[in-house]
């Protein structure tokens, strides 16, 4: 049965039914859409507004018929009209109280009027009350019961309070004398908990570690207001220390205020007139969300010289080395090692814990290994892709590390025997390697640089702007010709310390003017300069070259170092029983045997100096070659001091000797230990010691030494560290000719 709105006849149901569809939001009784938007049903279960039956029905005559026994389903259609008063006005009928935090609260002001005609019968409200979604949460100071007369109004103060987060809607209902159903207003807010703002620190503790007594240190953090862009500002309001030692630490603190995203960087100090060990507690108060901020303070002040310098040493894991020479960090932070046969292992260092470290082999170069050798007398040499190498300099960028090396003829004779292996004593070349991609590009430099019958070769480099200083050992034992290094005697670039003019080369190769070689006549044979021909063909020392001694007297010095004092150093190797004697008498080239013992010394190398041991080629320009065409290799004047053999220490100029073969040297220049170390000479010896040398303040002695490890490896060759800006900051590294290591020395301190 379907019957229409109108055609009820009873007007109480008729007065019920419409009040029921107000309340569920289909019509207003004020004349406003109905909108489910702005409020919810008023489904409260009051039997006014509920009659119980089922309401689900579609309303199709086909549809079947869902009612229980006992009851009656009527289906209603139609359209609702009901009996309004339009003299009453509410202004606003409906509002939005916007988004409020929960804590806080709103009011807005409605006001209720009889806006009829001065004739108009008065209007009587009777009951007034909330309903809807969340009609708990809104409160009125009008509950009806009010006779307004026309222009008479009331103002009704609907006030929100939000108790839980969300979207809030609610109405007041208003029962009106002869209406036909209530008058409603509407509306509707949201709710959020407050915004905080939180006051975070980057750090729960600041420890000092050891700090040297008579300095402050400073260490920072960070506080930071980390509330969303609308929270609001912390306020930081004070910086107190308490605890075992507050008065040993100070701050630069001053009160602040950060907005949402400000941070503030505070600086806190250990003083610099305490001592042993300090500890406080850092109490920051602000009025941000979170509790107070504490910094636990810690650090020891000591005593400059008080604390123990100690290294412990490892293998370094993954590196494989046959006859390791030298070694050196380059600009890219890669490990570089040159082998004794030539070729150039490029290596990844990484530092897995204290005293464990690991390498990871890169590349190798062995374009210098494959550097063609010659004979004595200048002939090719098949010597099976063999060069020796002693020297190595990276320098460069991180980008394009530029290598410099010295290599020489890979044999090695003489010795008691006396045998002459005719190797080129000419075969010293000066070579640079450019990186380009992944592949390294050669330049030969100077070629026909000397090289001993015995082990004395080019070795260690230092470069100042354009200028390569580079050691070049000597043929002798004491500086005249014997048996042990096979007859040969000092040439014009031997037993010296070269300055070589890299802008005056360039791109090119500077072959070095050698001798006219009576076994092979010609200035310029085709051999040339290969071939030293036991002096024959030596090169010249010529004073327009751009090679020329910068410094004399080095029987083998190993490595040169420029010190941050602006110093050179090298430690040269003494001569050794009965390896030969000085010269005899005028300066002259005989044949000298003998010698005695000498310990190796430190030297200070500087432009003209002198270190002892003689070259009378130098030294005295009747000392002539090539007897058919008598020809000395020097252009200028003869040097005197070549001529006298200095002792170790006696003389000789040197800061120090030490017994043992002394050849690897480095400048600590990292600050472990407070400082102790920083601008000392730390040198490898094959009697297995690492030796400090601590220099005088000019630089031009030596204070003190400490042997800072004993019975290291077998044979530590050359030495490296790494400052307080390079990848493992207080770190030597070792590298072990006979063991076939590499070894690290780790400061306690790391």
């Amino acid at each position: 049965m379907k019957t229409h709105f109108n055609e009820l006849r009873s007007p109480q149901l008729r007065t019920w039914l419409f009040s029921a569809m107000v309340a569920v939001g289909l019509v207003t009784a004020t004349g406003f859409p109905a909108a489910s938007a702005w409020a919810q049903s008023d489904n409260t279960g009051d039997p006014a507004a509920d009659p119980g039956t089922d309401t689900t029905s579609t309303g199709d005559p086909a549809a079947p018929d869902n009612t229980t026994p006992g009851q009656l389903t009527v289906q209603l259609s139609g359209t609702a009209t009901a009996n309004n008063d339009t003299e009453l006005q509410i202004s606003p009928p409906q509002f939005d109280t916007g988004l409020i935090e929960i804590g806080s609260s709103t009011s807005q002001t409605v006001m209720i009027k009889h806006a009829g005609a001065a004739n108009s019968p008065s209007i009587q409200i009777n009951e007034a009350e909330l309903f809807g979604g969340t009609p708990d949460e809104y409160a009125v100071d009008f509950n009806g019961y009010t006779t307004l007369f026309p222009g008479d109004e009331v103002a009704v103060n609907v006030t929100f309070t939000p108790i839980y987060p969300g979207d809030k809607s609610a109405g007041l209902r208003m029962n009106v004398d002869g209406l036909t159903a209530p008058v409603v207003m509407m509306f509707k807010g949201k709710s959020r908990f407050p915004l905080t703002s939180d006051l975070l620190n980057s750090v729960d503790s600041i420890n000092f570690g050891q700090t040297l007594a008579g300095t402050a240190t400073t260490k920072n953090f960070t506080l930071t207001n980390d509330g969303d862009p609308t929270a609001p500002a912390v306020n930081i309001s004070s910086f107190t220390l308490s605890g075992q030692n507050p008065n040993s630490f100070e701050s630069n603190f001053t009160p602040t205020t950060l907005q949402p995203g400000d941070a503030l960087n505070v600086a806190v100090s250990i003083k610099n007139n305490v001592t042993g060990f300090n500890q406080a507690l850092a109490t920051i108060e602000h009025d941000g969300n979170n509790d107070a901020i504490e910094i636990l303070l810690e650090g020891t002040k000591v005593a400059a010289g008080s604390v123990p310098i100690s290294f412990s040493t490892s293998k370094l894991n993954g590196a494989s080395i046959t006859r390791g020479t030298a070694a050196q960090f380059g600009p890219d932070g890669k490990f570089y090692v040159t082998e004794m046969d030539g070729a150039i292992k490029i290596y990844n260092i990484q530092r897995n814990g204290k005293d464990n470290y690991s390498a990871t082999l890169t590349q190798t170069i062995n374009s210098i290994s494959q550097t063609p050798n010659h004979n004595d007398d200048g002939t090719p040499a098949n010597l099976g892709n063999k060069r020796l190498v002693t020297g190595i300099l990276v320098v460069g960028t991180a980008a394009t590390p530029i290598i410099y090396v010295a290599s020489s003829d890979p044999r090695q004779a003489a010795g008691p025997s006396g045998h002459d292996s005719g190797l080129d004593t000419n075969s010293g070349i000066l070579h640079k390697l450019t990186k380009s991609g992944n592949n390294w590009i050669k330049q030969d430099l100077v070629r026909g640089l000397p090289r001993s019958e015995e082990n004395h070769v080019p070795n260690g480099m230092v470069l100042q702007g354009n200028t390569l200083y580079l050691v070049t050992g000597g043929h002798t034992n004491e500086g005249a010709p014997s048996n042990n290094f096979a007859f040969t005697p000092e040439y014009a670039l031997s037993a010296a310390v070269l300055e070589i003019d890299l802008a005056a080369i360039g791109n090119s190769t500077y072959d070095l003017p050698t001798l006219d070689d009576e076994d092979r006549p010609g200035v310029n044979d085709a051999n040339d300069p290969f071939g030293g021909n036991d002096g024959k063909n030596q090169a010249k020392l010529i004073p327009t070259s751009p090679v020329k001694v910068f410094s004399t007297g080095y029987r083998n010095a190993y490595d040169l170092v420029m010190a941050s004092n602006g110093k050179m150093y090298t430690f040269d190797n003494g001569p050794n029983p009965p390896w030969g004697g000085p010269p005899i008498g005028n300066c002259s080239n005989q044949v000298s045997e003998g010698g005695g013992f000498h310990p190796d010394q430190l030297h200070v190398v500087s432009q003209g100096s002198y270190g002892g041991h003689p070259n009378p080629t130098r030294g005295n320009k009747s000392n002539t070659f090539n007897a058919s065409n008598p020809q000395t290799p020097i252009e200028g004047p003869a040097n005197p001091a070549d001529c006298n053999y200095k002792a170790a220490g006696q003389g000789d100029g040197s800061l120090t000797t030490i017994l043992g073969s002394t050849n690897g040297m480095t400048e600590y220049t990292a600050s472990n230990f407070f400082g102790q170390l920083q601008g000392d000479l730390i040198v490898s010896s094959f009697n297995k010691k690492i030796t400090r040398v601590v220099l005088t303040p000019d630089g031009n002695g030596v204070a003190s030494k400490q042997v800072l490890l004993d019975n290291f490896g077998t044979a530590p060759l050359d030495i490296t560290s790494q400052g307080d800006n390079d990848p493992f900051p207080g770190t030597m590294w070792i590298i072990d000719n006979i063991d076939q290591d590499i070894l690290v020395m780790e400061p306690s301190d790391y």
